[in-house]
């Protein structure tokens, strides 16, 4: 019979743990977990006697700044060359070959150390963790890897195997730590040291949420996206341009890591909201106040991390690993189906008119000038998580913070000034925020609307210039 712990090695092995180690530039930080967690009972966080609780699974499958791991059932490229092992070694013999194939195999190297990790089999599943060999010499003409020290397990042919696994991870951890970390934090909370003092506040991607996105309202920001936020900045606030600090690999090596501390938040928010309903501390007293005795909440919480939350991580898993595959998919993303009405003072007019008109209903934020002013700034929203009235009126966004709606008379957007990053604000929304959707409304109309838009910080009367040309 399995033991809980020895199932969940099992689990893992079969989606794929790979191991990221090092700790430059990440000291003795730790990735802190988020609310919902904290607000479960502790039995629920930590487990009950063996049984893993939300954080050790948690741990297991994305591990610590220092150490850091990714499971293969979410689409991250952590880099490595991937392969099987070729033929099954001697077994009595002290194992320092293998015989390998890669898909794509890596150039020959002598002397030089490369990891090799297990990540199917015998060597990929004790507790302790796969088993990770230090490779000296690879040939590729012979498929031979000479180790430096003999395996304690034998693996046997067909295997999964992986050289130098995780190697953009880790390279995208030192520089999100060098580059990143002091506004985003170390888990990307956006509660790094200096973030009390940014207005906005810095991006917590633990939501996996991005509100910039070329992608439609429900698909998650795709690499591209993320890649352009880090070339281009975010106006208006404090992201910089990294393109003069860091190179096109670089650069995409800080996107993967990104996408890894969203995937690990939005892993823990869901898997911890599975249990929330029945085990958080508010839940656990509510339900002790109406006669259950707390032991026997706790004799079917034992229950739950011993069968029932294996479910819950295949779910959780899933849709997280789909919903950022999707994102890349070529259809995610906002192409308008016609081209861009020209910019004349007609195209103006008919978006002044959409823009007031009440069916949009763009100036019950925006305002009638554009300023940002509109009537929903005056409101009190409710939380939808507690149900509670905020303490300050105005919008609210999914970080529980106050957005301003767009002056935009200022000229400055947050998500880019090309009109095809106006198109798509106003087809696909602003992600977290209360800017919605209008992806029903005509192509031709959304255009008509971005070129409004756009002529409105060089008009007094945007819309009612005597002609297309007095914008300046």
């Amino acid at each position: 019979m399995l033991t809980p712990i020895n199932r969940q090695f099992l689990f893992l092995t079969g989606l794929v743990l790979l191991a990221v180690t090092g700790c430059s530039g990440s000291g003795d930080s730790a990735f802190v977990y988020g609310p919902v967690t904290t607000q479960l009972i502790r039995e629920a966080r930590g487990g009950i006697d063996e049984l893993p609780g939300v954080e050790d699974h948690l741990d297991m499958r994305f591990g610590t700044p220092q150490e850091i791991r990714f499971w293969s059932k979410l689409p991250l490229n952590g880099g490595g060359h991937f392969g099987t092992v070729a033929e099954s070694p001697d077994a009595s013999a002290a194992v320092k070959e293998l015989k390998l194939e890669f898909s794509e195999p890596p150039a020959a190297f002598d002397g030089e150390p490369h990891t090799l990790q297990f990540v199917t089999g015998a060597a990929a599943g004790s507790e302790d963790g796969p088993e990770r060999v230090v490779v000296v010499r690879w040939d590729p003409e012979t498929g031979t890897a000479r180790l430096q020290n003999r395996l304690s397990t034998v693996p046997a042919a067909g295997d999964q195997i992986v050289l130098d696994g995780g190697h953009v991870l880790q390279h995208g951890r030192t520089l999100y730590h060098r580059h990143c970390v002091h506004c985003h934090g170390v888990s990307g909370d956006g509660n790094g040291p200096t973030a009390p003092y940014l207005t906005p506040r810095p991006r917590d991607y633990r939501h996996g949420v991005f509100k910039f996105t070329s992608t439609d309202g429900q698909a998650k920001a795709s690499r591209a996206d993320l890649r352009r936020i880090l070339e281009n900045g975010i106006p208006g606030t404090y992201m910089p341009s990294f393109v003069p600090m860091l190179d096109e690999q670089e650069l995409n090596d800080v996107v993967e890591y990104v996408r890894f501390l969203a995937m690990r938040g939005e892993f823990e928010r869901r898997l911890a909201t599975e249990l929330a309903s029945d085990y958080s501390r508010e839940a656990v007293l509510t339900r002790v106040e109406g006669g259950e005795s707390r032991q026997d909440i706790i004799n079917e919480l034992r229950d739950v991390l011993s069968e029932d939350i294996y479910d819950h991580l295949e779910f959780v898993g899933d849709g997280v690993a789909e919903a950022w595959a999707a994102a890349e998919e070529e259809d995610a993303v906002v192409v308008p189906s016609v081209s861009r009405v020209p910019d004349t003072l007609e195209s103006r007019q008919i978006g002044r008119e959409l823009f007031l008109s009440k069916d949009i209903g763009c100036a019950d934020c925006h305002g009638i000038s554009g300023q940002g002013n509109g009537p929903q700034t005056t409101i009190f929203e409710k939380n939808p998580v507690t149900g509670e009235l905020y303490d300050e009126p105005g919008l609210h966004d999914v970080w529980d913070n106050v957005n301003q709606p767009r002056d935009l008379t200022r000229g400055i957007y947050r998500g880019g000034r090309r009109p095809i990053d106006l198109f798509r604000r106003i087809h696909a929304g602003i992600k977290g925020t209360r800017m919605p959707s209008f992806k029903n409304l005509p192509h031709e109309q959304i255009w008509h609307l971005v070129n409004y838009v756009l002529s409105i910080p060089f008009e007094t009367e945007p819309g009612k210039a005597a002609s297309a040309g007095d914008q300046g």
